[in-house]
């Protein structure tokens, strides 16, 4: 079996890195660790709440952030800023998810711009389940996410350059 070479630009790792610990910090008022991000073939599923934020433009591909239903819950009263609180996933958490994914998203975008990778990013998909299988193509770097000490995100950015 043969290996082919990938080549991944350090800009586009450190746009990611930086966007998501920056929206992290701002929106749940929380440190968030990163593990060291890693090249995978695959999405491996590992928690009951799934984004996916598709873009175009010079790259193109899907942001798609997984996490535990007690971190979606605790990241959604963070966002709720004591206005209101929630127990369960429900629609109004849903849409909050989506709504964190959009910042993320959005702070990716603005992020890659400053070294020309120009990205428009769709509306967010939040899905939720057990049996969810992800299929992409393209270049796939993880981000293991550390809320409180345990992995309880995942981070994968999904790309191929379009030129």
């Amino acid at each position: 079996m043969s290996r082919r070479l990938i080549i991944i630009d350090a800009n586009i790792i450190n746009s990611v890195l930086s966007a998501v610990k920056n929206t992290f910090q701002i929106i749940a008022k929380k440190e968030l660790q990163v593990d060291k991000p890693k090249l995978v073939t695959e999405i491996q599923k590992n928690y009951d709440i799934v984004a996916n934020i598709g873009f175009t433009g010079v790259l193109e591909g899907n942001i798609i952030y997984s996490f535990t239903e007690k971190e979606a819950i605790n990241l959604v009263n963070e966002m709720m800023q004591g206005i209101m609180s929630i127990n369960e996933v429900d629609d109004m958490a849903i849409s909050a998810i989506g709504e964190f994914g959009n910042m993320i998203a959005g702070t990716i975008a603005t992020h890659l711009e400053q070294y020309r990778y120009l990205i428009r990013v769709a509306p967010p998909s939040v899905i939720r389940g057990k049996i969810v299988k992800v299929n992409v193509r393209g270049t796939i770097i993880l981000f293991p996410l550390y809320v409180s000490g345990n992995n309880e995100m995942d981070l994968y950015f999904v790309y191929k350059e379009t030129i």
